[in-house]
């Protein structure tokens, strides 16, 4: 079954589409990175198959993506550097008064 562009998008528009819109940018994260091979495209449809992730890939998963996350960070930091400077607060606006004349 092949899943047309326009049927996609009618359920992103649903409420409850959340999870379809998360794997979708994955996805779409996933296909643009060399090293996400057709290998790892086999695994990921073996597990959709399956409809189950083993409760020991979910945990190895969620503990590789913790490492993930910590090197985006990482690098975040190193390329940002320190942060407090640019989360200063701005200096305060002045107060405008509204008048009207009677005239």
């Amino acid at each position: 079954m092949t899943t047309s562009t326009n049927e996609l998008l009618l359920a992103l528009r649903a409420p409850t589409s959340g999870w379809l819109a998360a794997v979708i940018c994955a996805l779409d994260e996933a296909l643009l990175d060399p090293d996400f091979t057709e290998q790892h495209r086999a695994m990921l449809r073996n597990l959709l198959d399956n409809g189950q992730v083993p409760a020991s890939v979910s945990a190895a998963s969620h503990d590789r993506l913790q490492r993930f996350e910590e090197a985006v960070q990482t690098l975040h930091e190193a390329l940002i550097g320190d942060e407090s400077a640019l989360c200063e607060a701005p200096a305060p606006r002045p107060h405008l008064t509204l008048c009207a004349s009677a005239a």
